[in-house]
């Protein structure tokens, strides 16, 4: 089987806070990278499946990182175009755009891709036009992507605004409105990715569920509450989303245009394949079976309100107590995140026990 080599634009070609990112390690970058059962089932929750005419559909990834979710999503898009022989190759031109800026993934992932295609029986100088096509190396956020999609799929990278170049923040905070306090780098590009859907277009992501629920996600909500519905809500906080152990409560999310329906809501309690086509499948159905575990939700349309999902019973009761009484913020308390010491065992104790100068002790609670 024939090696497959790109080259690349020189670090020069791109901007230098860009290019500091653009070789940053796996950690500085935030890429982590997603189990393929996970994969599989976001595919088929945003109905992305191989049945269906997927090379007439366009579908976006922002940051396809060491090809987690876009060899999939080429596998499918392949026995689509293989099994219907509906289209020639060079029709597929445009059913994909895969967007990364970290140098050496952006040359394997797309060498992986290459084989894959070689192994579907595509000449090399079909590869070469599906290929080049296909994958664009820049950053998402400054990219120009003049068209629409269909689907949009990925793992968005989980980066604190204090590691990405002051610069650079500007111009993500100049570009985007849901940046807000401390917003991380997976939400511009949530804003962004909703953005490029065409009309009936879906989204589906895995990435921490923060952004539901917190302060810095208060622009995002209003955003979808305003625009788009959140369609489902699996919460994988107890399952082993990804390759690696991760300090987020991680979730997957389906959001939808031009769509206006209840939020289907699921729980994961293993990532088995079999297990999760089946969920699968009822979060897609026209109607919930009986016995289904899956809840539907009305989500407030109330813009930046928190997104409650283990707590519907008592939104009620705590959207009376909202209306009656003022904020603990309103009456004089300072609510804070708490601190991360990384020995806390050693740093936390209670006053009279940790033997340190009282000058030097900072309250806590």
């Amino acid at each position: 089987m024939r090696s497959w080599q790109f080259t690349l634009p020189g670090l020069q070609d791109l901007d230098s806070p860009t290019a500091s990112l653009a070789n940053a390690d796996t950690e500085a970058r935030g890429a982590i990278f997603t189990r393929q059962e996970v994969v599989n089932f976001i595919l088929d929750l945003i109905g992305y499946t191989p049945d269906k005419p997927l090379f007439e559909f366009r579908l976006l990834e922002p940051s396809f990182g060491r090809g987690d979710f876009i060899l999939p999503v080429i596998d499918r898009l392949l026995s689509a175009y293989l099994n219907q022989k509906k289209t020639t190759t060079t029709d597929l031109v445009e059913a994909i755009r895969a967007v990364e800026l970290h140098a050496d993934t952006f040359c394997q992932t797309k060498s992986e891709a290459a084989k894959l295609l070689s192994l579907r029986g595509l000449s090399p100088s079909e590869i070469t036009q599906l290929i080049d096509a296909w994958f664009v190396r820049g950053d998402f956020l400054l990219t120009d992507i003049s068209k629409e999609f269909t689907h949009v799929v990925g793992n968005p990278p989980y980066v604190r605004q204090e590691l990405i170049p002051e610069e650079l923040m500007g111009e993500y905070r100049r570009r985007y409105s849901t940046i807000y306090d401390r917003a991380d780098l997976y939400v511009p590009f949530i804003e962004r990715s909703l953005s490029l859907l065409q009309e009936e277009g879906v989204l589906g992501f895995v990435c921490a569920d923060r952004w539901m629920k917190n302060r810095y996600g208060g622009p995002l909500r209003q955003l979808v509450a305003d625009h788009y519905c959140l369609q489902a809500y699996v919460d994988l906080q107890n399952v082993p989303a990804f390759h690696e152990e991760v300090m987020a409560y991680p979730a997957i999310f389906v959001i939808g245009r031009n769509v206006d329906r209840a939020t289907r809501v699921a729980q994961v309690a293993t990532i088995e394949r079999e297990g999760l086509a089946l969920l699968a499948k009822e979060m897609v159905a026209p109607q919930l079976p009986e016995a289904s575990h899956v809840r539907e939700l009305a989500i407030s349309k109330t813009g930046t309100a928190p997104w409650l999902f283990e707590a519907v019973d008592d939104l009620a009761l705590l959207r009376r107590l909202e209306e009656t009484f003022p904020s603990v913020e309103e009456v004089g308390c300072r609510v804070g995140i708490g601190v991360a010491t990384g020995a806390d065992r050693i740093f936390i104790q209670p006053y009279d026990d940790l033997d340190v100068e009282a000058d030097r002790k900072l309250p806590l609670l």
